[in-house]
């Protein structure tokens, strides 16, 4: 694990620019597969994907949850925050189910949290810096 309160901003930063990242990376996936046939080897790495996103939200979360003793500004301003939101209101969908309204929803509503206090433009400029 991860101690996220040792993490510079610039690590924070990319650390979140990866996630929304690969929450939008899944969703173009997911849109490009509901349309036609989509292979079992590519199906896999979409649900894998899913759920390391998914997964990974919710150590974070857990983790900073029980370990409040240190970290910077940006750490409890803007990234627990969103972390915290994201892990309990997104992704809630079954990752090997059918792509439906509620797959693209809990992608979605995963984002819109991450994206709610910098947007990804914003995660990048401060992972660049």
């Amino acid at each position: 694990m991860t101690r996220l309160e040792k993490l510079s901003d610039k690590q924070l930063a990319l650390r979140m620019s990866k996630y929304i990242a690969m929450l939008e990376s899944i969703k173009v996936r997911a849109e490009y597969y509901s349309a036609g046939q989509c292979p079992e080897k590519e199906r896999k790495e979409l649900n894998a994907d899913y759920v390391w996103v998914r997964d990974s939200l919710k150590e974070d979360w857990q983790y900073l949850n029980f370990n409040r003793n240190s970290g910077g500004k940006l750490l409890w301003d803007k990234y627990f925050p969103s972390v915290s939101e994201a892990a309990a209101w997104g992704l809630y969908a079954d990752a090997e189910g059918d792509f439906s309204k509620e797959y693209f929803k809990s992608i979605d509503d995963a984002y819109d949290r991450l994206t709610k206090y910098y947007s990804y433009d914003y995660w990048q400029i401060i992972a660049e810096l």
